[in-house]
């Protein structure tokens, strides 16, 4: 250290302290920017983790509407279907009903007979 003393003229003790100071600092520095570092290579994998988690609920979702749906188109062409037959089996009685009435030979009388009143009730 007199050796280092005789060279700077006296600044030996205070360049000793400066380069442990400036290798401290870069210690810390090195340990700082590597943690960063780490740190933000694990906020990606947690972030890439959440999207893949998003896009998976979001396709389970999707995938559920689209069931739902198949769903109820099916339950509504069912339905479709006995509503047509209904209908057709309706337009049967009233065309059955109608024939009935004009074979009636009491069509043309002012009040209701008992078969123009047993055709109207059978409708119920």
């Amino acid at each position: 250290m007199k050796w280092l003393d005789l060279v700077t003229g006296g600044y030996a003790s205070l360049i000793v302290y400066a380069v442990a100071a400036a290798a401290i600092a870069a210690v810390l520095g090195y340990t700082y920017h590597a943690g960063a570092s780490n740190k933000d290579a694990e906020w990606t994998l947690k972030y890439n983790q959440r999207e893949v988690q998003i896009t998976e609920a979001y396709n389970a979702e999707v995938s559920r509407q689209a069931q739902a749906n198949a769903l109820a188109k099916a339950l509504e062409a069912k339905r479709l279907a006995e509503l047509e037959a209904e209908n057709v089996a309706l337009e049967l009685k009233i065309k059955e009903l109608s024939d009935e009435a004009d074979a009636d030979p009491d069509r043309d009388r002012v009040c209701l007979s008992d078969g123009s009143r047993l055709r109207i009730d059978s409708i119920h």
